[in-house]
């Protein structure tokens, strides 16, 4: 019966334990990788991120769908759009990170063969802070970068 009851406490300590692990971790959700319209263009890729931590930053997108990803922002100046890469891009106060349609995105350069709408693809993700993480995306077809158009 003792020991039944230690081994519970210890189980109980271990949780605790685990409910307090402050490393630096990112979570990912959403992740898209959109085809291009015509071939030889680029891609781009669309995700959301989370960190428990404060001042992180995410440093370079990766993806075995192309050659090289590179950061970049939409931006508006004097009626005129355009964009501009990023040399990282800082997470939010309250610990997210958005790359989306007209916003920030990731341009897929050197898109590889095999990759079709309805595919997946690997997407390793490396932070000032956090250790990298890899995912799998969606691929989709052109047009279609958010995670809303799925099915369309």
């Amino acid at each position: 019966m003792r020991k039944s009851h230690s081994r519970q406490a210890m189980l109980g300590f271990l949780a605790v334990l685990a409910a307090c692990d402050t490393s630096p971790r990112v979570e990912a959700e959403d992740a898209v990788i959109t085809l291009p319209a015509l071939a030889g263009r680029p891609g781009a890729a669309y995700f959301r991120l989370e960190t428990n931590q404060a001042g992180d930053r995410l440093l370079r997108v990766e993806t075995d769908a192309a050659g090289r990803a590179e950061l970049h922002e939409t931006m508006t100046a004097g009626g005129m759009a355009g964009m501009a890469p990023l040399a990282s891009a800082p997470f939010d106060t309250d610990g997210t990170l958005a790359f989306t349609p007209g916003g920030r995105h990731a341009m897929l350069f050197d898109m590889k063969p095999g990759f079709a709408a309805g595919s997946k693809a690997k997407m390793t993700f490396t932070f000032e802070k956090a250790p990298p993480l890899t995912i799998v995306a969606d691929v989709r077809g052109p047009g279609q970068g958010s995670a809303d158009h799925q099915g369309h």
